[in-house]
């Protein structure tokens, strides 16, 4: 059976006709909120962005939401989990302290932020085919409600597609479980590349790299995240990456999430401004390569996920990006042509293992 999708486009007619608005309006029609008892804890998660992204979701959305939420009883809280990799959000410090530096306070969203993998995480079965467990975030799982908030962009190193699954995949779950998603990568160093400058060793905050006698050696505390390759001089690191692996790996912790919660109590909103060609993960800025299209909401992830696929290969490319040629302008799956990887796969994955149905309806405010 096909799932509900509510689309509202980015453009607005001037006046009071404001994107937040019409968001709010879909919301409450839904009655997402008012289902909730009085007090009701609300998990509003985002990715905040890394320090250095300038292209992630807009502080003011995560506001608005949350101030709905609270408006109709509920107390929300805004979220987001440490990183495996070691950039600017590794720790619980330094993810509120780069929060706060992106304008995710708990003055600018009226309500707590909190680190989601900050208590003890809850650990679910999902018998699935890589993992037969996931552990959703502590604070998180905690929560009576999910609203899931989600700047889509795509992603050409792991996913093709970063939507409402790897927000719920890696952002909503804790480190172990985010480690055996990125087992589906491996790093290997080049010895004789290697001139021992141990530039990787300082830049690894895992402490998983090590000075040998013939140059740096990983260690089994390697979590495969991959930031000391662009750190080496020498270019001595290398990777490998099961694409087709870290689909499923993902899909399966996203259905682990889902699962956490009681039915209906998810809601996912698909923010498509600023599609970028990498995640907001990177701390550097980059040319969107789709212009800014709307926003779709679903309770189903891999419904609201399909639906953004579908309408990111129906754009065009924006003029000056690197998707601005033939080649992918004139794709079928533009996605697949920009990024080289079969992003469906996730969300086929996804709905075998119960996180939804990637048959969807679409339908306006």
């Amino acid at each position: 059976m096909p799932a509900d999708v509510f689309f509202t486009p980015f453009d607005s007619a001037g006046g009071t006709d404001s994107l937040n608005r019409r968001v709010a309006a879909i919301v409450g029609g839904a009655g997402f909120f008012e289902s909730l008892e009085p007090g009701a804890k609300v998990a509003v998660k985002v990715h905040p962005g890394e320090r250095n992204n300038v292209t992630y979701l807009r502080p003011s959305i995560a506001a608005s939401m949350a101030r709905l939420a609270k408006g109709s009883g509920a107390s929300p809280f805004v979220t987001e989990t440490t990183t495996l990799y070691c950039r600017e959000r590794f720790t619980p410090g330094e993810l509120l302290a780069t929060a706060a530096f992106n304008g995710f306070s708990e003055e600018t969203m009226g309500c707590p932020v909190v680190v989601g993998d900050g208590t003890a995480e809850v650990v679910v079965p999902v018998g699935g085919k890589h993992l037969r467990e996931v552990g959703v975030a502590g604070e998180i799982a905690a929560a009576d409600a999910l609203v899931v908030l989600t700047h889509v962009t795509c992603h050409d190193w792991t996913a093709g597609l970063a939507g409402s699954l790897k927000q719920l995949g890696m952002g909503c779950v804790g480190r172990k479980t985010k480690a055996e998603v990125h087992l589906a990568t491996s790093l290997a160093i080049d010895l004789e590349r290697c001139n021992a400058c141990g530039t990787c060793v300082e830049t690894c905050k895992s402490g998983a790299v090590v000075l040998g006698d013939d140059g740096a050696v990983l260690t089994e505390a390697c979590v495969r995240c991959g930031v000391c390759i662009g750190f080496c001089p020498e270019q001595a690191i290398t990777y490998r990456h099961d694409y087709g692996r870290f689909a499923e790996g993902l899909a399966e912790a996203a259905a682990g999430v889902v699962s956490a919660f009681e039915p209906g109590r998810v809601l996912f909103l698909n923010y498509m401004l600023d599609v970028t060609r990498h995640c907001d993960c990177e701390d550097f800025s980059a040319l969107p390569v789709f212009g800014d299209i709307g926003v779709a909401i679903s309770r189903d992830p891999v419904a609201v996920d399909s639906a953004c696929g579908d309408m990111l290969n129906a754009a065009s490319p924006a003029p000056g990006s690197s998707a601005d040629c033939p080649e992918i302008a004139l794709a079928a799956d533009k996605i697949f042509a920009l990024t080289g990887i079969d992003w469906r796969r996730q969300l086929e994955h996804a709905a075998s293992v119960g996180a939804g149905t990637t048959t969807y309806r679409l339908a306006g405010p």
